[in-house]
């Protein structure tokens, strides 16, 4: 009998049996399921530290490769000295590099003390151990820098970098991937346009987007002609540029050009002869105004950037200013600065364009 009086019969008893058992067993299987839980969380955790580090090196690599290139231009604005030309060498490139190694490794590093901290392992990138005193992960010998675009460069870290993550018996050994990090130049300020108009022009470089690659006509530089404003569009709106930000004059957009200059060339003042870019990194812009009239002793001279500041006397180009037609009358098309728009009879030729419209 209970306490409220039932009364057990033997057969009860019987059936209440295995019930105990069953639960005594149960409690058992459950702690060994809790350990297996645990192992198996444990190892994700592990797994999951290993791949956070990864995604540390991308955004380390990406935020240190516009810094770096950022940096560069300061530098040689701020110097008033492009960086010399070293033949097929790139100097410019060698020092973003540099730049790039110096922020990456700090932000990588410190990002492995933080998920160490958090998660409980111990974390090994190119046989280093990630400790207070660790000032390098990331060698000379692991990045290179490509230009594959006008507009920006690419890091590459190269793959198969050991990597460790462990924590007693947990441990995640392996290799990194290869990452491949996009770094956009839009935005930055153009050495190779304020140093060579004597500080007189500043351009930031942004694209032209009215560009259309693969077309037939991928500049649509004249799309339409506003006759009565003495205007070619989408010309004007490439002088007229990136709507002035900071209100410092004009400032033209870039495109591209198999015939103009790379980023890197820009910092080492090369021309498209010495240039050693491939043609599908180089770009162009054009200058506005004449800031160099009278170191060139004339006005008859193409706007093309890199045309405009390799001007000879003993060697010109020859170049054309376009005419519009209107009610009978010639108008010369003019920049947004009132300045007659020359330019080489190549590059006429070159964006489609025609001398009279």
């Amino acid at each position: 009998m209970d306490e409220k009086g039932y009364v057990f019969t033997p057969a009860t008893l019987l059936l209440l049996i295995p019930v105990i058992i069953v639960a005594i067993a149960y409690s058992g299987i459950l702690n060994e399921l809790n350990m297996a839980s645990n192992v198996v969380i444990g190892g994700d955790v592990t797994s999951t530290t290993a791949l956070n580090v990864f995604n540390s090196m991308e955004k380390g690599t990406s935020d240190a490769g516009r810094s770096a290139a950022f940096n560069t231009t300061r530098k040689v604005i701020d110097e008033h000295k492009f960086f010399p030309n070293t033949g097929n060498e790139s100097s410019s490139k060698a020092y973003i590099k540099e730049r790039i190694l110096y922020t990456m490794n700090d932000y990588i590093i410190q990002s492995c003390k933080d998920m160490e901290v958090q998660t409980g392992r111990e974390i090994y990138l190119n046989g280093e151990s990630v400790t207070n005193t660790t000032t390098q992960l990331i060698y000379p010998e692991d990045i290179t820098i490509t230009q594959e675009n006008p507009y920006g460069f690419y890091v590459i870290i190269r793959g198969g970098i050991p990597i460790r993550v462990t924590q007693k018996d947990q441990s995640y050994e392996g290799v990194t991937p290869t990452i491949k990090v996009p770094v956009s130049i839009q935005g930055l300020e153009d050495p190779y346009i304020w140093l060579n108009t004597n500080y007189l022009n500043s351009n930031l470089i942004f694209s032209y987007p009215e560009y259309k690659e693969g077309a037939i006509n991928p500049y649509n530089f004249d799309l339409t002609v506003d006759k009565p404003n003495h205007r070619i569009q989408f010309l004007w709106d490439c002088l007229n540029g990136t709507g002035n930000p900071s209100d410092i004059g004009n400032r033209p957009y870039y495109f591209p050009d198999e015939h103009g200059l790379s980023f890197f060339d820009r910092l080492e003042n090369r021309t498209n002869a010495t240039s050693t870019a491939a043609p599908n990194a180089r770009f162009s812009s054009f200058i506005i105004g004449d800031p160099l009239y009278n170191y060139h002793n004339t006005s008859y001279v193409s706007r093309l950037d890199h045309e405009y500041f390799t001007y000879s006397p003993s060697n010109p180009p020859t170049v054309t200013d376009i005419k519009i037609k209107y009610t009978g009358t010639d108008y010369s098309f003019a920049d947004p600065t009132g300045s007659t728009f020359y330019i080489s009879t190549y590059y006429l030729n070159y964006f489609q364009l025609k001398a009279n419209y």
